[in-house]
């Protein structure tokens, strides 16, 4: 049963309801399962082994600037080539994406084994965190393959109009995560070890989930064996969309190096710590909006293919006021209840608490409007407008996020590391609302410089136009 024509015909606010609602719930129990990572960690095996588990992020960030790169970039293609009625083009590229996945995943594991030590120390590490940061991800990075391919997997049966199995998918590998953190942390007492092998499990069982739909002969692609063969014009194509979220990941990244090695030189341990603990929390509470984000991305891409601006446009606003109302709701709570958040992780007589509720209060100050942003970069992305997507994607981390984050600390010290963030939040939200302003005001047809997804006997080639 082919449902993606539902995504030109139903009604935008059920569409994109049906499609957010399981991506919230999804999100937000893996968010909920990397919480109680930390959590158990904290509790059971110390502070530092908290510590430790943030400074992994920079290469956890890498591992799904990948997965983003090649899913996000070929789920876009796909909901296009699906709004032109190009079933054969929309199999070409989910088979490309696939084998690009796994081509991506054994190289990285092949760079990063053999030098784990020394990339941790790179990324803001020092002796007393390295064994659990090393620990953690030397068993984490088995994982990397199932990940990656549950990325584009999940993306396409969303776009097929089954958003409801890839909730179902992630749900599996979470509940299995919190279940296994508990007894392999809690009971078992493996620490770090313990959280990997339960993440790693969790995300073969999600991806068990995802590919047997596939395997059952339930997908309406014409997926053949030649689907999978690499062609050099489907790359391209998926890596220059995806570029997009390959980027903003990446300058996650590296930003959290920089983060990492002014929180230890101006407060410490304690504020690795707190960060940590931040993070987190972060993570919970802007799931939801990436949730809203990922419900709109095969509705406006179906209807950009199909050439309905009027249904782009209202799919736009729909998902910046659901997602700005959530913000507003999250944002005052955490400002009123800090410290009843951050007792989640730390202990309420510890002294990086006090930390922690000052960090919290600084970097969600532009929580309300965040969704601006996350929705304005991946609307450009998903209509194929790679250079504003780059633009935006790029702006926050790379040219705002680490010049901050370098410059404000040797004037407010510890402040400052908690300032930068909302700072470049609040310049690249002003530069996306120009960029969204402009773009929903152009007739279709003018618009100009999109990269468009063409069809010809042989291949589909990206143009830019």
């Amino acid at each position: 049963m082919d449902k993606t024509q539902q995504l030109g015909t139903a009604p935008i606010g059920k569409l994109l309801t049906q499609y957010s609602v399981p991506a919230i719930i999804a999100m937000i129990v893996n968010a909920i399962y990397n919480i109680v990572d930390r959590i158990f960690i904290g509790q059971y095996a110390g502070e530092n082994a908290l510590a430790g588990l943030t400074v992994t992020f920079p290469m956890m960030m890498l591992i799904i600037a990948f997965a983003s790169l090649i899913g996000s970039g070929s789920a876009s293609i796909m909901a296009i080539k699906l709004g032109k009625k190009d079933k054969d083009g929309a199999s070409k590229t989910f088979g490309n994406a696939l084998s690009l996945g796994v081509i991506v995943a054994f190289v990285l594991m092949a760079v990063c084994y053999p030098n784990m030590e020394s990339l941790l120390t790179l990324l803001g590490s020092n002796a007393s965190l390295l064994p659990y940061a090393a620990s953690y991800m030397n068993i984490v990075l088995i994982g990397f393959i199932f990940q990656i391919t549950s990325f584009v997997l999940s993306s396409t049966v969303r776009i097929e109009g089954y958003p409801m199995l890839s909730m179902v998918s992630m749900l599996v590998g979470a509940i299995t995560n919190i279940a296994l953190d508990f007894v392999f942390i809690g009971i078992f007492g493996w620490g770090v070890q313990g959280a990997a092998l339960a993440t790693i499990t969790g995300q073969i069982l999600g991806f068990i989930v995802l590919v047997s739909f596939y395997l059952r002969g339930k997908s309406t692609l014409s997926i053949t064996r030649q689907s999978f063969i690499p062609q050099l014009a489907e790359i391209k194509s998926i890596v220059s969309i995806g570029f997009t979220s390959f980027l903003s990941t990446i300058g996650a990244s590296v930003a959290s190096v920089f983060l990492n090695r002014a929180l230890i030189t101006y407060g410490g341990n304690a504020a690795i710590t707190a960060m940590g603990a931040i993070s987190s929390l972060s993570t919970l509470f802007v799931m939801p909006i990436l949730g809203i984000q990922q419900g709109m991305q095969p509705i406006i891409g179906f209807n950009h293919g199909s050439k309905d601006k009027k249904r782009v446009n209202k799919t736009l606003l729909f998902g910046i006021s659901a997602s700005t109302i959530f913000a507003v709701l999250v944002f005052i709570a955490l400002q009123l209840f800090p410290e009843t958040f951050m007792s989640m992780f730390l202990s309420k007589e510890s002294s990086t608490m006090s930390i922690a509720i000052t960090g919290l209060r600084y970097s969600t100050i532009m929580l309300p409007l965040l969704s601006i942003g996350f929705i304005g970069t991946a609307y450009f992305q998903s209509i194929a407008k790679s250079k504003e997507a780059i633009i935006l994607g790029s702006l926050r981390q790379f040219i705002l996020l680490i010049p901050l984050v370098t410059i404000l600390p040797s004037i407010f010290g510890l402040t400052g590391v908690w300032l930068a963030t909302p700072v470049a939040d609040a310049i690249t939200i002003i530069a996306t609302a120009i960029l969204l302003i402009k773009s929903v005001r152009q007739p279709y047809d003018s618009d100009s410089k999109t990269v468009k997804i063409e069809k010809d006997s042989d291949q589909a080639q990206l143009v830019t136009s």
